[in-house]
């Protein structure tokens, strides 16, 4: 009875493969064997599943088509890859993180990180909001790309490749079809690969392309037009969703670009000897969390073809990538830097904002690096680039598409335990007198109104000019959480900046600050008005503003104040320091250290003593965050605090920040005891990093009989 069930299973294995074996099917002597890759987005991971078992098998492949997914993974095939190499790159790359194309925070100049708090931007372009032409601009797929095919970046001929290649994309002007037989291959990958909506088109030459999946996603044809005898295909396709699974806008959209693709393939597939067709029932184009069970689903669909594929022509020898040392394989000499397309920023500006020294010594992810410094700029849609040979030298050459757009409308929502409820509208207008320069004028509105102005003219290691000015008022509160002062702050800042190897900003200015508090009891109040100079350090290549993983923050500032006042006898001077280091243990797990000084020479205004206490992440005067107090609680001339912080992050974006906290609070440095850690407290936060800003629930305790605080924060800080 066991054998009759094996001999009715592997007689209804063999019907099904036989199924997608074109019928009649003869192998040439010495036949070209052609592989066609379909694209389907993460489905097609599945491809790497099918090159798998014909690595296993010496299967030697001749030509190699390919659309969207299957043009990159071919791509990389005929660049030399195995499938086992593939199969490596997709388990580590984070396809979510490519496709949101979120800025490097660490490359992303001082300015822009000062600015980082808004939900939605609107560009204004002549007098009409416009909207974003796609989620992604694809300069990080870039990156990849050119990190991967460095090993081949200087053959243009696709036909010269290990495995000669070919990949579909169709013109987004004329509807027509595009193939790509040279040229520069990443850019023709990401051409390829352009799904609309979800990246932008390509611009090369005079066109601009999208996914080639919009006209034929199933690319056999080209390969029985180049001579090959035997095509094997792998088709991605799952056919036309019923009613009941069409829920959503998107998946409206899915099906009708469906439609043409469904007809397409079946041209395509009078074209395919052998066409294999994973089972892939329930998953989508972003399905990137299912990588293992995609790529399992090519293999198990290709192991029924083993019998076809060993009748195949087996490879002479077995082309092996040699593995790449990413510190001394493909280094360059860099002679000079060239720019096309460039309207509005200088060479100068480019190679100054990319820290790129001529000549130079560089590798592709160093130059992937330095163009990430320049795009963090925001003054670029995309930036491609290459380095080629002209008269013995190696040029850098950077094809930049501008973003000439300068007016932008941007919104952002917060709720916070200090300022409660706000909404936050922003007017940012570039190049206002100066080509280099920035202007963001913020106004919230809600429970506690407030402004803030950054100007800003970046000569990057040449000084630059920057003005800021903010005003507020909030309330403090005694140790039961009664409102018992409220305070109303306006300052205005003047100031030159220079940035040292690129990491830390440096300059002087002078302040002005106008100061009124009301004591809510006895209605009691005080005013003051105060010029003072300062220097300061800074410094931020933190990789997240509110749940970061590594990277460092420095602020220390040096400030004299009152510097018109010819009455005082000894004038107030102060250093304050706010230090943090983020260590990653693991992936998820990170230690975070932050400490805080601040020291006062002779005795400051009552305006300007270190407060501690409250959860905020907002420049107030000299208040000090400090969890289980509230805001300004304490306050003396010097401070010193120590926070030991272990953030957890268990699953994509959703965090648990366990931490110590200590610090004490003293008159001067003849105390005794100004080493003593009077205030101590413990939190803990649960966290959630959303498409909208970040949701932090805290709970604190300081460790004296006082009630705990539990606070809930909104949205980005501003």
């Amino acid at each position: 009875m066991k054998k009759l069930i094996f001999y009715i299973l592997l007689i209804l294995f063999t019907l099904h493969a036989n199924a997608q074996v074109k019928e009649n099917l003869k192998i040439p002597k010495n036949p070209k064997i052609g592989l066609s890759l379909s694209g389907g987005g993460a489905k097609g991971f599945a491809h790497v599943g099918v090159l798998k078992v014909l690595d296993s098998l010496g299967v030697k492949v001749d030509y190699i088509s390919g659309t969207s997914m299957g043009a990159i993974v071919g791509g990389l095939y005929a660049s030399g890859y195995t499938g086992k190499d593939i199969e490596k790159i997709i388990l580590d790359t984070d396809f979510y993180n490519l496709i949101s194309n979120q800025n490097n925070r660490a490359e992303s100049t001082f300015f822009n990180k000062s600015v980082d708090k808004y939900l939605l931007k609107v560009p204004i372009k002549n007098g009409k909001a416009t909207l974003p032409t796609s989620i992604s601009s694809g300069q990080k797929n870039l990156y990849l790309l050119k990190e991967l095919f460095k090993n081949v970046s200087n053959i243009n001929d696709f036909s010269k490749l290990p495995i000669p290649f070919m990949c579909v994309a169709t013109n987004l002007e004329s509807g027509k079809i595009k193939i790509f037989e040279n040229g520069d291959l990443s850019e023709s990958i990401l051409a390829s690969s352009a799904f609309p909506s979800l990246m932008d088109p390509v611009k090369i030459g005079d066109s601009i392309y999208v996914d080639g999946a919009m006209t034929v996603n199933y690319p056999s044809e080209f390969l029985k037009k180049k001579g090959i005898d035997i095509v094997i295909g792998v088709d991605l396709n799952q056919g036309l969703n019923k009613r009941d699974k069409i829920n959503s806008i998107v998946d409206i959209l899915n099906q009708i670009i469906d439609f043409g693709i469904v007809e397409e393939t079946k041209n395509q597939l009078k074209f395919t000897d052998v066409n294999i067709k994973p089972n892939l029932e329930g998953l989508g184009v972003t399905s990137f969390d299912d990588k293992a069970k995609i790529l399992k689903s090519g293999y198990t669909e290709a192991m029924k073809y083993v019998e076809v594929f060993d009748k195949l022509p087996k490879k002479v020898y077995e082309y092996l990538r040699i593995p790449i040392n990413p510190i001394y394989s493909n280094i360059y000499k860099i002679d000079a830097l060239e720019l096309e397309n460039n309207k509005i920023y200088s060479k100068y500006y480019v190679q100054g904002k990319m820290s790129l020294l001529i000549p130079s010594v560089q590798t592709y992810g160093k130059i992937n690096k330095m163009v990430d410094k320049l795009y963090a700029t925001n003054n670029y849609k995309i930036i491609n680039y290459d380095i080629i040979q002209r008269d013995n030298k190696n040029i850098l050459k950077l094809n930049v598409s501008e973003d000439d757009t300068r007016f932008f409308l941007k919104f952002g929502l917060h709720y916070d335990e200090i300022f409660k409820s706000g909404l936050l509208a922003n007017i940012t207008i570039k190049r206002l007198v100066f080509k280099n320069s920035n202007i963001s004028i913020d106004g919230v509105f809600g429970d506690k109104p407030r402004y803030y102005i950054n100007y800003f003219i970046d000569n990057g290691y040449i000084p630059g000019f920057g003005f800021y000015a903010s005003g507020m008022s909030f309330d403090l509160e005694n140790a039961e959480g009664t409102a018992v002062n409220k305070w109303n702050w306006y300052r205005n800042e003047a100031f030159i900046q220079s940035i040292w190897k690129d990491k830390f900003a440096f300059g002087l200015g002078l302040s002005h600050d106008n100061f009124s508090t009301t004591e809510i009891i006895t209605n009691d109040e005080k005013f003051g008005n105060y010029f003072n100079p300062f220097m300061f350090m800074r410094a931020d290549n933190q990789d997240s503003k509110s749940f970061p993983k590594r990277g460092f923050y420095t602020n220390i500032e040096a400030k004299i104040y009152n510097i018109f006042d010819d009455e005082q006898n000894k004038r107030a001077f102060q250093i304050k320091a706010d230090l943090r280091g983020n260590f990653p243990i693991t992936k998820w797990l990170t230690y975070r250290l932050s400490t805080f000084y601040g020291i006062s020479i002779n005795p400051v205004n009552d305006f300007y003593q270190y407060h501690l206490g409250g959860v905020f992440e907002q420049r107030i005067v000299n208040f000090v965050r400090f969890n289980g107090y509230n805001l300004g609680e304490e306050k003396g001339n010097n401070i010193f605090t120590v926070s030991n912080n272990f953030q957890f992050n268990f699953y994509r974006n959703f965090y648990v920040i366990a931490g110590i906290n200590s610090a004490n609070i003293f008159e001067n440095f003849d105390d005794s005891k100004f080493l003593d850690l009077k205030y101590n407290s413990a939190a803990i936060t649960l966290g959630y990093d959303s498409p909208f800003g970040q949701v932090k629930l805290n709970y604190s305790h300081a460790f004296k009989s006082k009630p705990g605080i539990f606070s809930v924060v909104l949205g980005h800080w501003f």
